[in-house]
């Protein structure tokens, strides 16, 4: 037996759709369903604001890219 954390989409008509690893072999399996009385609540992505890390690249990155420093660690 094992336990598989996943998200589960739920349809108008009562269907469960949901995503098991590639290692889980097709077929029919008995499962145990756990909902979470709450809907799922997505957060969109945010990005972190690099303001500050770029300022203090200084002049001597003028693209502020860390691609730039790269290349100079390696010359």
């Amino acid at each position: 037996m094992m336990t598989i954390e996943t998200v589960a989409t739920v349809t108008e008509e009562g269907t469960i759709t949901a995503k098991v690893p590639g290692y889980l072999p097709q077929g029919e399996h008995r499962v145990v369903i756990v909902v979470d009385e709450s809907p799922l609540q997505r957060v969109p992505a945010r990005f972190p604001n690099l303001a500050s890390f770029r300022e203090r690249l200084g002049d001597r990155y003028p693209g502020n890219s860390i691609v730039e420093m790269r290349e100079d660690e390696r010359s």
